[in-house]
């Protein structure tokens, strides 16, 4: 009975609450009804007045007095029809006026028919006036019902502080963001001035913002316009132009952002969202991708997509991109929950709700296929993997049944569930291997080729590229850490060159070598020209301590390390494709020698843990897998350490004996280290 007693004084409460409401809305509407009363009559009246004062026949104006009180009762009924009398008026924007044109449309629809009737001696002339009256009373009506905003937003600008933002960049970019930032009344970002190198848009404006020029001219106006923040605005930026810009900034002593790369402002989705801190990653990227997002969208809208390894670095990154091309639905695949609750928080309310997060192991048979079997994919992208070298070099069973037999699990029931594209993520490290790892990567190429073959009406393909700067477990964050520390920063080998993109750039080309009308084989992407890790360390601490004295330390290969890799076997023939930075491999010296037959031989060597037997199976499938010799473990060449503090360092000069490098050696299958 209390509960009860309890729910009727809540029903009561709320009926309270909801008569008080109504109550306060009958005490506006009158108020509101009588303004637009006014401005019917005057606006008629006008109209008449400026036509036909000198020359018209008093009878019009008998006439007219009849007629202001049709258009009254007409005016007011359509805009009590059309809701215009329920908005708050602090809040009225686009939805309103559209409103009112439709009302306002209507009503002179029916006093022409109206006027024609009651002012029948003066046809010609109500044919004149009523549009023009329409007009006006639209006009006004506009004014008076936007005036309650505009006072309440430059109220509170007046009293509330804000961010005095400078944005560089007059292009496309910065006038959507112009727009995102005065967008919502009481915004806390003051768009202050524009600065461009076009110097044809000296003194012009967007949206009432200044633009200046040239971007040298960036320390100059933080100091005058009292600038808190610089966002960086020019998403195809060059690599040299955005560190140009970057070194203007930073020299400010002023916060500086960038925006998210070109994706956003191609889809013309740029808003406050697309703003981030300027990491690492962009001032050592490369140069920026263009695709056609166009033929992306059209690829993915409309469908169902599987991405497996979705809380990882290169999956996460798939499924934001993916999301902004409107697919039915993403299904969200990974074995780590709190990585796939992570991707699942940076979609919900911000990018798409239309995912669904599965927990569960690419391995597992019966679980994948129960959601292949759920929710028929039409796209499938395979980014679930083992990349850590050192590790799978110790855990080659796993290795093996994660990313031989998981690619061939999802593969295979992508075609036997009608799946229109199975795209596989694949890297470097499959070409030549040394390592375990690499060796895994190359079957699964390969188990993808074969499965190509069975299954005509589904399409597959690999994409394979070397590192993603900022990939988790990759020397970005690694090196990040050390410095914030103070060092020293732990490089393996000072002639160690590895290729780097950043995921988004990557990503980017994924899905473009994915929506190629032709999209089947081997894709591999243009990274441009390896980069030695000692230099990309270097980089690093120029960004993030440049004042300071970090020491870099060598601790020698670690097992399965190679010195440098290669997008390509010596074997493989490359040939261009519809885009400039990937290539398609058009024949390999295994093309023609299918291997899923025998992998079963291989998974039960991984079952068994034999991981002699593994390593001599990898070897007579991989005719360039050569195993890493364990006694390079360690191995940092002649090369001293401390001199590499300032990078004069070359081949040929001695460890010195005050030189802080750690070596590792492998000391009966366990790793142990000396200094």
């Amino acid at each position: 009975m209390p509960m009860a007693n309890s729910g009727r004084a809540t029903g009561r409460a709320g009926a309270t609450r909801k008569s008080m409401k109504s109550i306060s809305q009958l005490k506006r509407q009158p108020l509101a009804i009588f303004v637009d009363a006014c401005i019917i009559i005057n606006a008629y009246t006008l109209a008449s007045l400026v036509l036909f004062a000198r020359w018209a026949p008093l009878t019009y104006y008998e006439e007219l007095l009849l007629f202001l009180p049709f258009a009254l009762a007409i005016h007011s009924g359509l805009n009590l029809k059309f809701g215009l009398y329920r908005a708050v008026g602090r809040y009225v924007g686009l939805d309103q006026v559209l409103r009112l044109i439709q009302a306002c449309i209507i009503s002179v629809a029916l006093l022409l028919v109206a006027g024609s009737v009651i002012m029948s001696s003066s046809i010609m002339h109500v044919l004149a006036m009523v549009p023009i009256g329409g007009t006006i009373t639209f006009i006004l009506m506009t004014g008076v019902r936007f005036y309650p905003r505009v006072f309440y937003e430059r109220s509170l600008r007046e009293v509330k502080p804000r961010l005095n933002v400078l944005i560089v960049g007059a292009g496309a970019a910065g006038e959507m963001l112009i727009r995102s930032m005065q967008k919502g009344p009481g915004s806390e970002i003051n768009p202050v001035a524009l600065v461009d190198d076009d110097s044809r848009l000296e003194d012009m404006e967007i949206h009432g913002v200044p633009i200046h020029s040239p971007i040298e001219s960036i320390p100059e106006i933080v100091r005058q316009q009292d600038i808190d923040e610089i966002v960086i605005a020019i998403p195809s930026a060059t690599l040299p132009e955005f560190q140009r810009i970057w070194q203007i900034c930073s020299r400010t002593g002023t916060a500086t952002k960038a925006l998210r790369p070109l994706q956003s402002v191609h889809l013309g989705k740029v808003g406050l969202d697309d703003i981030r801190e300027i990491e690492v990653e962009d001032v050592l990227g490369r140069q920026p991708v263009h695709t056609d997002y166009g033929q992306i969208s059209e690829f993915i809208k409309g469908k169902n997509v599987l991405i497996t390894g979705a809380g990882g670095s290169i999956g996460s990154e798939l499924v934001l991109q993916i999301s902004r091309h409107n697919p039915a639905s993403m299904i969200l695949v990974d074995h780590e929950e709190s990585a796939l609750y992570a991707i699942h928080e940076k979609l919900t309310g911000t990018l798409s709700n239309n995912h669904v997060l599965c927990v569960a192991d690419i391995r597992s048979e019966g679980k994948m296929e129960s959601l292949f079997n759920k929710y028929r994919p039409s796209l499938v992208f395979h980014a679930a993997a083992y990349k850590h070298v050192p590790l799978m070099e110790t855990h080659p069973g796993e290795a093996v049944m994660n990313n031989v037999f998981g690619t061939y699990n999802v593969a295979r029931l992508a075609g036997l569930y009608g799946s229109s594209c199975f795209v596989n993520i694949s890297t470097d490290k499959a070409v030549e291997p040394v390592n375990v790892l690499g060796a895994t990567k190359h079957l699964s190429e390969r188990v993808v080729v074969d499965l190509g073959a069975e299954f005509s009406d589904t399409s597959y393909c690999s994409v394979r590229f070397g590192n993603v700067l900022g990939s988790r477990g990759s020397v970005i964050p690694i090196f990040r850490e050390q410095i914030r520390r103070g060092g020293p920063i732990t490089v393996t080998h000072p002639e160690m060159t590895r290729y780097f993109m950043l995921i988004s750039e990557a990503v980017d080309l994924v899905l473009q070598a994915a929506a190629f009308p032709d999209r089947e084989g081997i894709y591999v992407l243009e990274m441009g020209t390896p980069v030695r890790i000692v230099d990309l360390a270097r980089q690093m601490i120029d960004f993030m301590r440049p004042h300071d004295d970090i020491p870099i330390t060598f601790t020698g290969l670690r097992p399965g390390e190679k010195l440098h890799e290669q997008l390509f076997d010596k074997m493989e023939r490359r040939e261009d494709s519809a885009h400039p930075m990937i290539y398609r491999v058009s024949t390999s010296p295994w093309q023609d020698k299918p291997v899923t037959s025998r992998l079963p031989s291989v998974f039960a060597a991984a079952d068994a843990r034999d991981q002699k037997r593994i390593r001599q199976l990898l070897v007579e499938l991989i005719p360039s897998y050569t195993p890493f010799d364990m006694s390079l473990v360690g191995d940092v060449g002649d090369y001293a350490a401390s001199d590499f503090r300032t990078g004069d360092a070359t081949p040929g000069d001695q460890l010195q004996e005050d030189s802080t490098w750690v070596k590792y050696k492998w000391v009966d299958g366990r790793l142990e280290t000396e200094r």
